[in-house]
């Protein structure tokens, strides 16, 4: 899967508009978002997300943040099928932060524990209510966050020490 949604009425080949994220408090209400999330609800597996703490107008520090167990985790996503011209594309959902997160940014992943990761994929149509029960932060007792070199703000580094604490 390619990441950035792109909506199953796009037709053409370089879609202006692929959103890598979906506020879970707005999907149920975005026309963009309704079919997906009442068809295609999948999990993003993850041992770890980046975020980056603004300090000033030019200064952000990135952030690995984990489970404190350590254990990979499911982010909730939708996605929408692959066509003639494209792969199938998604989209994660995102939720507000938790205490730990507020410190970093203001929005984070929206993990799900194993029961409602279930819940989430299980097929059929979802309500309103279901889904907000569902769209909650992953409480911050649970997670750990700690600064990371620099070295992740270039893609092309994927190498061990994107993840290594660095003094802050």
């Amino acid at each position: 899967m390619q990441c950035g949604l792109v909506p199953f009425w796009e037709k053409s080949e370089k879609p202006k508009f692929a959103p890598i994220n979906a506020r879970s408090e707005d999907i149920m209400g975005k026309v963009m978002f309704k079919q997906s999330v009442q068809k295609r609800r999948c999990l993003v597996p993850a041992d770890g997300f980046f975020e980056w703490k603004r300090l000033d107008e030019k200064t952000k520090i990135p952030h690995f943040i984990i489970r404190k167990n350590r254990e990979p985790f499911f982010i909730a996503g939708i996605y929408e099928a692959a066509t003639a011209t494209r792969p199938e594309t998604y989209a994660l959902l995102t939720t507000g932060p938790n205490e730990l997160m507020r410190e970093i940014h203001d929005r984070m992943p929206l993990i799900l524990p194993r029961e409602k990761a279930r819940r989430w994929v299980r097929p059929g149509a979802v309500s309103s209510e279901v889904v907000a029960g569902l769209c909650v932060p992953l409480p911050a007792a649970e997670m750990r966050a700690y600064p990371v070199s620099m070295i992740v703000n270039n893609a092309r580094n994927d190498v061990p020490e994107c993840v290594e604490p660095v003094m802050g």
